[in-house]
């Protein structure tokens, strides 16, 4: 029932608020704030007179506050004249409404049923009209004659409700000089008093995020949209914060709701997808710029900002892929789907812009091609994006390396070539070109290119490693041995500055080209066979003897036993030739 307490402490919580600097708080005790109370209506058909009295008791006992007065009743009904409206029709909506227009900084409202002997005042609420945040009240019993007795209970819950104000400043205050810990206490306790208070409870999920405390942040959230469905802000922090912890999907489902309210606000819709391919989901700012294109499919920003998207999922889920797999290119079936989806974006730009467009994009189309294995289309597309940038080295590089995938090395390496007339600081430039040239065994073509390579600062080592690994490939692993092809590249390979472990590698397998040759050529163990072949061994013997450190660290290489069987072909060679000079 109805109890009884003095208001003074209600009233020096009132003018605590004013201590405030925030906008909910600028008012003072010459100005204080207006509280629009509207005659209370009768849920059924109920006596309206106890609906009007207990607003004029309301009226009364506010303006006795220092800090709250209530707008009198003519002005009220003056108000509503504007909007040929009476008391009659100002519920508690229509009241909301007038005090926004009125500036009216809150409004009480309730309504009622019941007779004289029980009056049941039901849905008391204190709005504040900035916020629109709603506390409620519990129900109050009345009856007759007692309508200032309800008055003073229903005044007494106003004190939770300005000291939920009061801590709901100091929440905001506080977050706002990034006292984080005492924003957060005043935040719970401004929740505590209202757990309507949308405001705290953004201001604690945005405190509790500042703190990287970001699984409580998006609980928080979850609330706060419980109650309000289309707080824009919370949608936006939800997505981020489910972002940071690796919640894709859930983020997605935020910056969804969050467009859902203006779906053809195209700054807004790439602004978000960006933030999300930012924030590592370029897969979820793929389907936010989808959304988009089928809202304004002749918006070319979304086109562009979906080829971008698009690629940079595949080559996220193709990495992914390569390492679940241990290997692989990575190309699954969602890749193909995303860089289809790149290509046909960016195909739509390229159709719009020409030479605009940016090279980069244009370079992704023939990168996403040359992943597909689609060769030939990104041949084709690779010249068009040529035709437009002359000057592009890295679109004549990409071609490049679709020409040579689809088995046309040598137009491979007339592409590539033609970079250095563009620039000839290209990146690995004159070591890509080498290294194609020896693959169709243009060697000797390719030293002069691997000597520009490493003036330009490639290893000498890897240069001399290209030559060696073609030339041991290519004529001493197959059954049929070319010694003499491989003496010639091998002293190409020689050529080049290289480490001393390559240098002695090097020379360990020049002498034993050089010693397997001389074997076969003296076969036939005749004075012309010994006259060739004894220079040879000697040769090996020599070179043996620089490649020893290359044979004493790998194992199954005898160094001792490579001397001792060229030492007894020398031998054998000088008899030949000693008993041939005897005769």
């Amino acid at each position: 029932m109805i109890g009884r307490r003095p208001l003074g402490v209600l009233i020096a919580v009132l003018s605590a608020l004013t201590l405030s600097t925030t906008l909910q708080a600028q008012q003072t005790v010459s100005s204080r704030y207006r509280v629009l109370i509207p005659d209370f209506q009768p849920i059924n058909e109920e006596d309206d007179d106890f609906g009007k009295d207990l607003a004029d008791e309301l009226r009364d006992k506010i303006d006795e506050m220092l800090t709250h007065s209530a707008v009198d009743e003519d002005d009220i009904k003056d108000a509503l004249k504007q909007f040929d409206r009476d008391m009659e029709d100002l519920n508690c909506i229509l009241a909301r409404q007038l005090a926004q227009q009125a500036n009216y900084q809150v409004v009480l409202c309730a309504r009622y049923s019941g007779n004289e002997d029980a009056w049941q005042i039901q849905n008391i609420r204190f709005v504040d009209s900035a916020t629109g945040e709603v506390f409620d009240v519990d129900p109050v019993v009345s009856a007759k004659d007692m309508e200032e007795e309800a008055a003073v209970e229903i005044v007494r819950s106003f004190e939770l409700f300005v000291e939920q104000t009061r801590v709901a400043i100091f929440c905001g205050d506080y977050a706002a000089s990034q006292q984080w810990e005492s924003s957060l206490e005043n935040c719970d306790r401004a929740l505590e008093l209202n757990p309507n208070a949308n405001t705290s409870r953004y201001t604690r999920a945005s405190v509790l995020r500042q703190l990287d405390r970001f699984p409580e942040s998006l609980e928080e959230i979850d609330r706060l949209l419980l109650q309000d469905p289309y707080h824009e802000n919370a949608m936006l922090l939800g997505g981020y914060l489910a972002i940071n912890l690796e919640q894709q999907d859930r983020a997605r489902s935020y910056y969804g709701r969050y467009l859902e309210l203006d779906p053809t606000n195209a700054s807004v819709r790439m602004t978000v997808a960006y933030d999300l391919a930012q924030e590592g989901d370029p897969i979820g700012g793929v389907a936010i710029i989808e959304a988009g294109v089928a809202v304004d499919p002749e918006n070319l920003d979304f086109y562009e900002q979906l080829g971008n998207f698009a690629f940079a999922g595949a080559e996220q889920v193709r990495r992914t892929a390569i390492e679940a797999a241990g290997g692989g290119d990575g190309v699954t079936p969602a890749v193909s789907e995303l860089y289809g989806k790149a290509i046909a974006a960016y195909e739509r730009v390229f159709l719009e812009k020409g030479p605009e467009m940016l090279v980069s994009q244009l370079r992704n189309v023939a990168a996403a091609h040359v992943q597909l294995e689609s060769y030939a289309d990104a041949i084709e597309f690779a010249e068009r994006a040529i035709e437009s940038h002359p000057e592009e080295a890295s679109l004549r590089a990409i071609y490049a390396e679709a020409l040579k995938q689809s088995g046309r090395t040598d137009d491979a390496i007339a592409a590539l070539a033609a970079i250095e007339e563009i620039n000839p600081d290209w990146p690995n430039l004159y070591l890509r070109l080498g290294s194609w040239m020896i693959e169709v065994s243009l060697v000797e073509e390719a030293v002069p290119v691997l000597q520009k390579a490493v003036a330009s600062g490639s290893s000498p080592d890897q240069a001399g490693t290209m030559i060696f690994n073609h030339a041991y490939v290519s004529y001493v692993q197959p059954t049929e041995k070319n010694w003499l092809r491989f003496n010639t590249l091998i002293v190409l390979a020689k050529d080049f500055e290289v480490s001393q472990n390559l240098r002695e590698q090097f020379e360990f397998y020049h002498a034993y080209s050089v010693f397997n040759n001389a074997i076969a050529l003296q076969l036939e163990e005749t004075p012309e066979t010994a006259n060739r072949t004894l220079p040879m061994f000697q040769q090996a013997v020599a070179l043996f003897q620089l490649g020893k450190g290359h044979a004493d660290r790998t194992a199954g290489l005898e160094f001792q036993q490579y001397m001792e069987n060229a030492t007894l072909y020398i031998e054998i060679q000088e008899a030949i030739i000693e008993q041939a000079n005897r005769q």
